[in-house]
């Protein structure tokens, strides 16, 4: 067995628990118990990015360039808007913690960046189908043991367990469901002993966005799921026509008990969602805009009128208003739960086109013909979601998962052909 840095070992090793932080940072937060586990697990994991990178000086290219770039201009931007705005030394300390999280999914891609000999020798396939186990133990367990909470306590809506934020385990569940099914049909193809403990996980995926209950994971599921069948029932997967057949068959078999035994259970884990759907929709007078954004269309609304009637705009617009600062003065508003949007208004145009400088740099990695792989098309669902429904840059457990996409994306073949890229 080839032996790695100790470093390497401890990187996978803190990205293997970070499921297991968050529930119990979940659990202890539900009960009203203070132990900021997951603070000091992200700050740790924080400074430990940031102690290798420092030690493990690359050669110079774009990525280096705009890495370092974001880094540093966000900082300065924290800085300056708490002098120019005063702000006391309470808020600029929570916005820190803000930059910690956010930060994250810059410097983890860019960590393997550095490594990239050693994790393309490990991959990244089964770190991610471990943390995919985890999550969906972490769910369905409390969830058999008849504990853990809901989003909406009037209803049986919106299970989450003992995570704290249902949105970003929705957003963990939308990623995993669709890397765990492409590594499905993988097996699938190659006929492995892997098949059954792999579809064993893509159904317990199935069952935790159920869940979960939220519009956009509900429906992204199904969609995957369709998609898988149809894959299946195409005969691409058989190499002749009894396995042809007999894939038909198992098809066949597996809608009908489905429909036998497991259909009415579906609709009755998301009858709460479906209620709480029409709830609103007649609240909303019918206005699909709202209800389909949850009601952030109306805080976009507010929130883009209080940021363009701030005192301070000729600075704000530039280098933003902050992330505490909105929530003192704002409140509600202060918080659009649109990443680009919070974006914008927390850090200006500077903020964003630092963003955007990165951010595209990736997209264009994974878009390139021999780079495009399944971590490619979850990148690209990732910041769609982040733009609808947000909850993926600033949150702790969106942005690790969007660091180790982006770092899977640099590890796809052929990627390194040119460093100065």
């Amino acid at each position: 067995m080839r032996k790695f840095p100790f470093n390497i070992y401890l990187f996978i090793g803190l990205t293997s628990i970070f499921p297991l932080i968050d529930f119990f940072n979940g659990l202890f937060l539900t009960s009203g118990a203070e132990a900021p586990i997951g603070v000091v697990y992200r700050f740790f994991f924080f400074l430990f990015l940031v102690i290798m990178i420092v030690l493990h000086p690359s050669s110079p290219s774009f990525l280096t360039f705009a890495t370092f770039l974001f880094i540093i201009g966000n900082l300065l931007i924290w800085l300056f808007q708490g002098i120019f705005l005063q702000n006391p030394l309470s808020w600029m300390t929570l916005d820190i913690s803000v930059f910690v999280k956010y930060f994250l999914w810059v410097l983890i891609p860019y960590y393997i960046y550095q490594r990239k000999d050693i994790f393309q020798i490990i991959g990244f396939d089964k770190l991610f189908l471990w943390i995919s186990i985890l999550f969906t133990l972490e769910l369905l367990i409390p969830y058999l043991l008849g504990v853990g909470t809901h989003t909406y306590t009037a209803s049986d809506a919106g299970y989450k367990g003992f995570f704290y934020a249902q949105n970003d385990v929705s957003y963990a569940f939308i990623i995993l469901i669709t890397l765990t099914g492409a590594q499905l049909l993988k097996e699938i193809r190659k006929k492995s002993k892997w098949m059954l403990p792999l579809l064993a996980l893509y159904i317990g995926n199935i069952f935790c966005l159920l869940l979960i209950g939220t519009k956009t994971g509900v429906v992204y599921g199904a969609a995957v799921t369709i998609y898988i069948l149809i894959r299946l029932i195409s005969g691409r997967y058989s190499r002749s026509l009894l396995q042809q057949i007999s894939i038909w068959l198992a098809s066949l078999f597996a809608i009908f008990l489905l429909a036998y035994r497991g259909i009415q259970y579906a609709i009755d884990m998301v009858s709460g969602t479906v209620e709480r759907m029409t709830y609103f929709y007649h609240l909303y007078n019918g206005n699909l805009v709202r209800l389909l954004s949850s009601s952030r269309s109306d805080f976009f609304e507010g929130g883009a009128n209080a940021f363009l009637n701030d005192p301070h705009l000729n600075f704000t617009l530039l280098f933003g208003q902050g992330f505490e600062y909105r929530l003192e003065n704002f409140g509600r508003l202060g918080l659009i739960e649109m990443d680009f949007f919070d974006a914008f208004f927390g850090l200006g145009i500077i903020g964003i086109l630092l963003l955007v400088l990165v951010l595209g740099y990736y997209v264009w990695v994974a878009l390139r013909k021999e780079n495009r792989s399944i971590y490619s098309f979850v990148l690209i669902v990732s910041l769609l979601y982040g733009f609808f429904a947000g909850h993926v840059l600033f949150s702790a457990v969106s942005s690790t998962f969007l660091g180790l996409i982006c770092g899977a994306v640099l590890l796809q073949k052929n990627n390194y052909t040119n460093d100065s890229d």
